[in-house]
């Protein structure tokens, strides 16, 4: 009975998706093809809904799918798959060599891709026009009073090109992937979301639970784990140390990789160093001085990916030794941060908020830690200088649910690491824990073993064989002389 109840209202609904507010839009038939030309049938289109639900005045917004059907005919509820970063994962359909890495997946399920509300949306994109800010990269205190002074302008930019920030927060995400599958005519679906894409995925499960079958989420950022504690930094610098000590080539020149993290910070924030870099803002070369804190954000935002991870020691031994090349690389890398502020990116973190403990323990770590509070830049930089967000739930409470659940982690993921997502596991009494090893924030989804025969197996209901996956060799690169292996090297 409550079945067919349900079943009545998703087709009110879908009479509402086609006719109201929302409806499907720009919808076409298309072929995609792997590397070995293989043919998968797919659709894309677009939904097409207000920026604002709560408001009737809101402007239209569309959002992008891609509907790729499974190449089997006996498969589970579609999966809806929920990137990271900026939301895209349209692109992944149209790329032969993308493609062929979710076939295992599509032997199972059909796949939708959704790229998230305003990825190309440029006037959700503030970018500062005054004099570029020299000394963004010394300290923190001079990076926050800047991002701060970008995020009260841009809020009044954003409202005068006839955008509301507003209407980028996860309640919207998850409405627009529920309203979806509603408009595609798919009662049931499972959610497969990684890092911020879970974030999303888990607001899907808590606001409609009854339409949710199982859970994919790979580097799991929960609602109320929008802002991370400084010490995930500092427990991946002794796991990374204990890695290196196990080199013996890397120790001979790095008997300690903490201490020399500790004094590398150290010398910068005592003495910051001049380097040259491309000005964004002109295309022309300028001198720019970085301190501790250049060097803390690009380890907050490079240190977990497996790419960069073995370039890591090199890095910090040569600035050591005096020289940046390499650190002017990095730099060159990260430079947008200091005039570039993406309205929907920020509002999306800060909606979610954080609760007064969590903040008042992040603070306390952050007075202790040689990187201050950099593993929330520049969210906590924009924190007090943003508008207002009202969700219809508290997503500093932790989400509470019995849909089977598989997690993901990388051993090396110091973004959303074993300790956080053990915390969120807390509230699932249906979960399981894959860990690959020397797999960063990126990679984790990617180890064979986890995206060709683990997750089609959940998807199945069929025995998960290992809780433990392994992604590739780590080859740490040697600390001087010529060496090649990442792009920083010259």
């Amino acid at each position: 009975m409550e079945k067919t109840v349900f079943t009545i209202i998703t087709i009110l609904v879908f009479s509402f998706c086609v006719s109201g507010q929302i409806k499907l839009v720009d919808v076409q038939q298309k072929l995609f093809r792997t590397t070995t030309q293989q043919v998968i049938k797919g659709e894309v289109g677009y939904l097409q809904v207000l920026e604002k639900r709560q408001n009737p005045n809101s402007r239209k917004i569309k959002v992008k799918y891609t509907w790729l059907k499974s190449i089997s005919g006996n498969h589970s509820a579609p999966t809806v798959y929920l990137e990271g970063g900026d939301g895209s994962s349209t692109w992944q359909a149209k790329s032969p060599e993308d493609l062929t890495d979710w076939l295992g997946l599509l032997e199972v399920t059909d796949l939708i891709f959704v790229d998230r509300r305003g990825i190309d949306d440029e006037s959700l994109m503030y970018v500062w026009t005054g004099a570029f800010p020299k000394d963004f990269f010394v300290t923190e205190a001079a990076a926050n009073l800047h991002y701060g002074t970008m995020a009260k302008k841009s809020l009044k930019t954003f409202r005068e090109r006839g955008g509301d920030v507003t209407g980028y927060t996860i309640e919207e995400y998850a409405k627009d992937v529920n309203d979806l599958m509603t408009a595609l005519g798919m009662e049931q679906y499972s959610i497969f979301g990684f890092s911020f894409g879970s974030h999303i995925g888990m607001s899907v499960m808590k606001l409609f639970p009854e339409r949710v079958t199982k859970a994919i989420l790979v580097g799991a950022d929960a609602p109320n784990q929008s802002f991370n504690y400084p010490r995930y930094l500092e427990s991946h610098i002794e796991r990374l140390a204990r890695m290196i000590a196990l080199e013996a080539e890397l120790k001979k020149d790095i008997p300690d990789f903490t201490a020399l993290v500790h004094k590398v910070m150290g010398k910068l924030e005592k003495n910051p160093v001049t380097i040259n870099v491309q000005n964004p803002l002109t295309a022309e070369n300028m001198d720019l001085k970085i301190g501790a804190f250049g060097l803390a954000l690009i380890l907050r935002l490079d240190i977990d990916d497996y790419t960069d991870i073995p370039v890591i020691p090199r890095l910090l031994y040569t600035i050591w030794k005096g020289d940046y090349s390499m650190f002017t690389w990095f730099v060159q890398k990260r430079i947008a941060y200091a005039i570039a502020l993406p309205g929907n990116g920020i509002n999306q973190q800060l909606a979610s908020g954080v609760s007064e403990l969590r903040w008042s323990q992040i603070k306390k770590e952050a007075q202790q830690s040689i990187f201050g509070n950099v593993v929330n830049f520049p969210f906590s930089a924009a924190k007090d200088h943003w508008v207002s967000n009202t969700l219809s739930f508290e997503p500093s409470k932790p989400l509470l649910t019995d849909i089977p659940t598989l997690f993901i982690t990388g051993e090396l993921d110091c973004r959303t690491p074993i300790e956080q997502v053990e915390e969120t596991m807390m509230g699932f009494s249906e979960a399981i824990h894959v860990k690959v090893e020397n797999a960063g924030h990126e990679q984790a989804m990617w180890a064979g073993v986890v995206v060709d025969e683990i997750i089609p197996n959940f998807l199945k209901d069929k025995k998960i064989r290992t809780l433990n996956a392994y992604y590739a060799d780590l080859n740490f690169i040697k600390v001087w002389g010529k060496a090649k292996g990442h792009p920083s090297i010259k």
